[in-house]
């Protein structure tokens, strides 16, 4: 049962090559961004139209 809590309060971790969405405010703002890292400073994601850049890892969500 205290694993299950945890989760809740952990960073997501992302596989490299992963395709991502972010998420601003409640909508999607930029979408099909591939992670090419995460390290302690964030997720560094290449995206398609706007290159590539450091997010936060709470900011992103995995496509299925």
């Amino acid at each position: 049962m205290l694993k299950f809590f945890k989760t809740f309060f952990q960073t997501p971790r992302f596989q490299v090559g992963v395709r991502v969405n972010r998420l601003h405010q409640g909508s999607l703002d930029r979408t099909d961004g591939r992670v090419v890292a995460q390290t302690a400073e964030g997720v560094l994601v290449e995206w398609p139209r706007n290159g590539s850049g450091w997010e936060h890892p709470n900011a992103l969500c995995q496509q299925g």
